[in-house]
């Protein structure tokens, strides 16, 4: 029998587009390792409305279609769509209820506009509504009567995650230095204070300034070590079936402490080779917490 993701090849694209999400899956429990790649797979394909969208508008008729398609109100369009029907039987098999994904599709609207985050608390709100939903579903896959046990690591390391893929990610691993739009697309998800003390204008659509760049990098990994350190203290509350859905995360903490420690680190980066990858999520999985 072929694997559930196999018909729209969502390994590959996981692979692709993630390689530390695609590696870490390969240490889930085979029985559960098909489902978590189909939710990986999903998160990716709505994150790549954003880039690929002219008008907010149209990702906003394109995330509505998923609303409905969830609410049950786009059967017959449903059935042509492979991800789809793939998404409506896990949301059936794990009981995963609309307004789950309302929320989560809630929090991907933000991707569309230009509008920067009013305060830290709409930060954790939208790292919650978006990678905190992917982490805390996943923990659902991997054991529902314990799965609420992870979610305060799963808020943290949610903040984390939002830093690096939205942050830090692009400039660090940018195949040319930060242009002025790179730095207005990126500011604008950090809370007011860390904008800041980055060295960040309010809005930078509106006016521009020259950014130290390997000083904002600083202060954001900083930032981000701190919910990391705030992970690892609630660490010992996530029962072992769990811990799997978190080990992505370990890479991205030794490059954040890496950055730190190496504060003149040539940007950009170049990002792990593919076996030095799987070596340091195979060292990592040995230890608890991975992060």
């Amino acid at each position: 029998m072929k694997p559930v993701a196999a018909e729209i090849d969502l390994h590959d694209i996981v692979r692709s587009a993630d390689p530390a999400r695609y590696f870490a899956n390969q240490f889930v429990p085979a029985i559960y390792r098909n489902d978590v790649f189909l939710l990986h797979g999903f998160d990716l394909e709505i994150r790549k409305i954003a880039r690929t969208i002219r008008e907010p508008m149209a990702g906003e008729i394109r995330l509505q279609w998923w609303r409905e398609v969830f609410q049950g109100s786009r059967t017959t369009e449903a059935a042509a769509s492979p991800l789809a029907q793939m998404m409506l039987d896990f949301s059936q098999r794990h009981s995963v209820g609309p307004q789950i994904w309302d929320n989560y599709l809630d929090g991907r609207i933000f991707d569309l506009y230009d509008d920067a985050v009013e305060d830290l608390a709409a930060f954790e709100a939208y790292a919650g509504q978006t990678e905190g939903t992917v982490l805390q579903l996943a923990c659902l896959v991997l054991d529902r009567g314990q799965s609420s046990s992870a979610s305060q690591v799963s808020g943290y390391l949610a903040c984390v995650l939002c830093l690096w893929n939205r942050v830090l990610q692009p400039v660090l691993y940018a195949n040319q230095p930060p242009t002025a739009e790179l730095v207005a697309r990126i500011s604008r998800y950090l809370p007011p204070q860390l904008r800041q003390s980055a060295g960040f204008v309010a809005n930078p659509f509106l006016e521009s300034k020259d950014v130290d760049i390997a000083q904002a990098v600083s202060e954001i990994c900083a930032v981000a070590e701190t919910y990391l350190e705030k992970a690892r203290a609630a660490a010992d509350a996530v029962p072992a079936t769990l811990r799997p859905a978190f080990l992505s995360v370990a890479p991205i903490a030794t490059q954040l402490s890496k950055i730190r420690q190496h504060f003149d680190l040539p940007l950009p980066m170049t990002e792990s080779s593919k076996s030095g990858l799987i070596w340091r999520l195979w060292r990592s999985s040995k230890r608890w917490p991975y992060f």
